[in-house]
């Protein structure tokens, strides 16, 4: 995950709207849509109430796996 995507995902995750979002990282709200399409995507996540989980989870190394 890139770290534009990252930045959004965890405002996204601690409740922010995209329109704050975008405010926040000078971005405009479709930017922050698309960030979030391929985060979603990436974290195998199906809404932004499953942000801070699967943000979490993309943190933990897993044994065994480089």
């Amino acid at each position: 995950m890139s770290g534009a995507e990252r930045r959004v995902a965890t405002l996204a995750a601690r409740g922010y709207s995209n329109r704050e979002i975008g405010r926040m990282l000078y971005i405009t709200v479709s930017t922050v849509e698309q960030h979030l399409t391929r985060v979603y995507r990436k974290l195998n996540v199906g809404s932004r109430a499953d942000l801070p989980v699967g943000l979490l989870l993309s943190r933990v190394p897993v044994k065994g796996v480089n």
